[in-house]
């Protein structure tokens, strides 16, 4: 099961869309921003930079919404281009 960190109003809501729209298993942890959630030591130790969006897969913590988007799409088996610059026109 996947876990995402997201916060209200932020651009972790990418995220969370492209897991409700894969139908991948997961989960949702909410940060408050008002409560200075990004900066406390618990989600300090996900994510350093202290931001969100956040995404726990097993071991692995993944931050940054561009590598996020990018593994959510490659575990739902949707980013299977053969050739360099098909992947680049997916990335673009």
């Amino acid at each position: 099961m996947l876990t995402l960190y997201v916060a209200k109003n932020t651009i972790a809501v990418a995220a969370h869309i492209a897991l409700q729209e894969t139908g991948l298993p997961y989960q949702v942890k909410w940060i408050s921003f008002a409560e200075s959630g990004q900066r406390s030591p618990d989600f300090l130790s996900i994510n350093p930079k202290g931001r969100v969006p956040a995404l726990i897969s097993g071991d692995d913590v993944i931050t940054e919404t561009p590598a996020i988007l990018e593994f959510i799409a490659e575990t739902a088996g949707l980013f299977i281009p053969s050739s360099i610059s098909a992947r680049a026109r997916v990335r673009e």
